[in-house]
């Protein structure tokens, strides 16, 4: 199987542990090695004769009784399919004794897969594009994946009317009707920061029964929020219209999938999960299993269909759902509406999304530089008497829950405090891209658990919350929780999706005082999207420090939160923090013993954050190789410390701004630049010292100072000249000008053309650095040019667009048309360069009716895996162009609009009119 950049990172992170044989010190006994490989057949285990995954375990399980030294299963490169979940239970061996470890483990610089999935062949192509394929009767799957990338489930708009009724819905017309396998239909509810599925009983003309008690869960609540009308309508053949989405026919034992452009099913990896547990460890309370370690090892492909059944997905928050008859009422509502007729308790105890790893009843337990992907649960999760467990370096990326979890609702006041999770440490791991599916997940949640750090991740985008802390969903006298912390955590582009969260979320009550409360400190909250708080204190917080945290760039209050009515709410000290609002924000009512103090005023863009914290937020140096996107190749700079010259029109000498030096333009440093002084236009002359053959140069331009018109003249001798580029409506930045054919020019000249008078935009042009460049080998410079477009929303499905509207508008090198999308005002487009290749200027315009004032982009180079690789602020219709930090490598480039997300804002909504894209091939 393909596998993807992340693990190249983990090579680099691994190549020292991935070891056949090692000793800890010089003392030490050699490491006891087991060598196993996809298709080992051996029993000796060893590099030259590698046996099977099993046959390694059944020898350590041998062995561990009597450990005198450490014992270590290697596992060579490939993907170790499974046809039941890879087991670790103490009973049986797998424990470590006598303070050994015992240790499964990637060679060194393997990438070995453990699979839980299964490929689907016989692919056949059909009307309208449609592929199809048989599967074995009983097949049931959510998920379905084409060379490694997620397809969608077939979804769309809502085919009828819909009006509210007891059991279900009355429709406008009996278009439902006509649908075949209707029991197998979903109705997706998006309510505030929930996301609820239920399945569609049956129809009968215009008369709609939903499955139960999924509905009435979901609708009777007394607490939280409930559904009305569906948001969208999924899983129906009929609804088989967009690339990339696929229908399982369960009864006729068929799958369905709409390619994306240039998919062909007959050569593609189509993979299904058919595990829901791809690997699980156990022990008891008496025999925790104990010292195991898990490094460098992918997990991928595990399913979870129970959402499937009458209980639907009938969520609460963060993924906890309701399951069973009369829930709504009963389950997890203990007396708080009904003394008389109490339901069970906690408060709070609902179902819990499973992970497709998990571990309960484990000491000492360490996953180490892994890759959890593809995923339909929750990715990893950490149970009951999981104690002096370490998380570090991993990867969760595309799973369809929540991404990691740490306990659970159900723990509030254990008779055994044991059984709480306790002093675990959860540090410097990438977490994104997850909650896909049931899109009110966060990225990593913590239920109930003691004295447990969640220390220097990155998380970012996720559609709801970052970081979920504590549970009870209210206030719990009796909580047993105590002493977590929440430390130098990043946190970016959160809230994608849902309101009513925070990069960091927190609710009910946290220890018994200030002491051992939670400690919330040195993290980076930014650039999250919907309503909320930054950092959220929500119903029922207590004893919560807050202090040294930057939070910025956020649609969101900085920090505050609800009480809940009379409950106890209260005893925080924010103090020392860097908010982009330092006024907080309590709409139901302040809470009590408050501590506010010496916390500092900060601008949008970070501006008045300390650089140290922001430099110690996320990854720590050893792990930043997970986050950094492959690196690419630069193109030469023809311009490059060459000598220049700043001119008034009249060609006369032109006086400088102080501190401005004339070098500051070729010099390489984006934050120098050149500027004039006394005249508003002026030329930027800069000599190549030789002909030269170009296909493009780039002008780079500070952001307080730009021209928003400029042309580029050259010549061959400095004396006759041609005008070979122009651009109208610029804004700041590195803007591409690129030649219709190749030209042959010793000196070019950047000429303004605006502003000429003051009070214009840009204030007057400033040159912060020129690139002149050869053309392309074979093929136009810019390699977004005509090639394959997508529109998607926020979501990753295809967006709607405007009337008349197709992506092909947004690269076709027309700037007269655009692509936009419709319904929704975040959405995103992306241009799929059909080869890898290097990065270092994208380069985006945007009519002036239609335009993002704020926007990222992303890069990738599989199609699954994004990268953020620059983020704007302040643009407007016209050109922007974004010299990248440093040159990447990748095949698909998308740009992700920001701003506006609501009606009424600067832009109106992003259009693209042409998305380019330079570096090198």
């Amino acid at each position: 199987m393909r596998h993807r950049p992340l693990g190249a990172a983990l090579a680099v992170l691994l190549a020292a542990a991935a070891i056949t044989a090692s000793t800890s010190d010089a003392s030490a006994a050699t490491t006891t090695t087991y060598t196993v490989s996809p298709n080992g057949q051996g029993a000796a285990c060893t590099a030259n004769n590698p046996c099977s995954l099993l046959t390694a375990q059944g020898k350590v399980r041998k062995a561990t009784s009597s450990m005198s030294s450490d014992i270590a299963v290697v596992l060579k490169d490939g993907t170790y399919r499974l046809d039941k979940t890879f087991t670790f239970d103490a009973s049986l061996g797998d424990s470590a004794t006598n303070g050994h470890t015992v240790t499964y483990e990637a060679a060194a610089g393997a990438h070995p897969v453990i699979s839980g999935g299964e490929q689907v062949g016989g692919w056949q192509q059909g009307a309208n594009g449609v592929w199809s394929a048989n599967v074995p009767a009983g097949t049931d799957t959510r998920q379905l994946y084409v060379d490694g990338v997620r397809a969608n489930r077939a979804a769309g708009p809502n085919p009828t009317g819909f009006t509210r009724t007891a059991t279900g819905y009355t429709t406008s017309d009996t278009t439902l009707a006509s649908w075949r396998n209707l029991s197998g239909v979903e109705f997706v509810y998006n309510v505030s920061w929930t996301q609820v599925r239920c399945a569609v009983a049956s129809v009968s003309g215009t008369t709609v029964t939903m499955k139960q008690p999924c509905f009435d869960n979901s609708s009777k609540k007394p607490y939280g929020v409930n559904i009305d009308q569906p948001s969208f309508v999924e899983n129906a053949k009929e609804l088989l219209n967009d690339p990339g989405e696929f229908y399982l026919d369960k009864p006729a034992h068929t799958l369905y999938y709409l390619p994306r452009e240039g998919q062909d099913l007959r050569s593609a990896d189509v993979e299904i999960p058919r595990l829901q547990t791809v690997i699980a460890g156990t022990g008891t309370v008496s025999k925790p299993l104990k010292g195991l370690t898990i490094k460098g090892i992918t997990v991928q492909y595990g399913g979870w269909t129970d959402p499937n059944n009458a209980d639907g997905f009938s969520e609460v928050q963060a993924n906890m759902h309701l399951t069973g008859q009369d829930a709504w009422e009963k389950q997890g509502s203990c007396d708080r509406f009904s003394k008389t007729d109490p339901g069970t308790c906690p408060y709070g105890d609902w179902t819990m999304t499973p992970g497709n790893v998990v571990f309960d009843h484990t000491d000492g337990l360490s996953l180490q530089g892994n890759t959890f992907q593809h995923l339909g649960a929750a990715g990893l999760q950490l149970g009951q008497y999981v104690h002096n467990s370490s998380v570090a370096g991993n990867v969760f990326t595309d799973i369809s829950a929540n991404g990691l979890e740490i306990g659970n609702g159900a723990d509030a006041n254990p008779s055994d405090l044991n059984v709480i999770p306790a002093n675990n440490t959860i540090a410097d791991n990438w977490v994104h891209h997850v909650a896909v599916e049931y899109t009110s997940g966060v990225g990593i949640f913590q239920g109930y658990a003691r004295y447990d750090t969640i220390n220097h991740n990155q998380v970012n985008d996720v559609p709801y919350s970052g970081i979920s802390s504590n549970w009870g969903w209210g206030y719990n006298p009796n909580t047993r929780t105590a002493g977590n912390k929440i430390t130098n955590n990043l946190v970016f582009d959160h809230l994608q999706q849902h309101i009513d969260g925070g990069g960091i979320y927190v609710v009910g009550a946290e220890g018994q005082s200030i002491d051992t409360g939670l400690l919330i400190s040195g993290n980076v909250v930014r650039n999250g999207d919907g309503f909320g708080h930054s950092i959220y204190t929500d119903g029922g917080s207590h004893y919560i420090t807050e202090t040294n945290n930057a939070e910025f760039g956020n649609d969101t209050n900085s920090f505050g939160g609800s009480k809940e009515a009379a409950n106890p709410y209260g005893d925080f000290v924010f103090t020392d923090n860097y908010y982009e609002h330092t006024t907080p924000d309590f709409p139901a009512g302040d809470p009590t013993n408050l501590t506010l103090a010496n916390n500092h005023l900060v601008s949008y863009d970070g501006t008045g954050v300390p650089a140290s914290l922001l430099a110690n937020a996320g990854l720590e140096p050893q792990y930043q190789a997970l986050t950094a996107p492959p690196t690419g190749t630069a193109p030469k700079n023809l311009a490059a410390g060459k000598p220049v010259q700043a001119q008034f029109l009249d060609g006369s000498t032109a006086q400088l701004q102080p501190e401005s030096q004339l070098s500051y333009a070729t010099d390489g440093n984006p934050s120098t630049y050149v500027q004039a002084s006394g005249q508003f236009k002026w030329q930027l002359v800069v000599d190549l010292q030789q002909s030269q053959t170009l296909g493009y140069v780039t002008v780079g331009m500070p952001r307080p100072h730009f021209a928003t018109d400029f042309h580029v003249d050259a010549s061959t001798d400095g004396q006759a000249w041609t005008t070979v580029g122009t651009v109208h409506g610029s804004g700041w930045g590195a803007v591409p000008v690129d030649f219709a054919t190749p030209i042959t020019a010793r000196y070019l000249r950047i000429v303004t053309d605006k502003p000429d008078n003051s009070g214009q935009r840009g204030d007057q042009m400033a040159i912060s650095e020129v690139g002149a460049f050869a053309p392309a080998a074979c093929g136009t410079d810019n390699a977004a040019s005509r090639k394959p477009a997508t529109a998607l929303f926020i979501d990753g499905t295809q967006a709607q667009l405007q009337p008349n509207s197709t992506p092909a508008l947004g690269d076709d090198g027309d700037p007269n048309t655009w692509t936009q999308a419709t319904n929704r005002y975040r959405w995103s487009y992306q241009v799929d360069l059909q080869q890898a290749q290097s990065i270092d200027v994208v380069s985006l315009l945007m009519p002036n009716s239609a335009f993002a004032t704020r926007f990222h982009i992303d890069v990738s180079l599989d199609g699954s895996t994004f990268y953020t690789v620059a983020r704007r602020v302040d643009s407007a219709g016209g050109v922007t162009g974004v010299q990248l930090d440093q040159t990447v490598r990748a095949r698909y480039v998308k740009v992700v609009a920001d701003r506006p997300d609501d009606g009424g804002q600067t832009g109106g909504q992003m259009a693209v009119s042409e998305l380019a894209v330079y570096g090198s091939k």
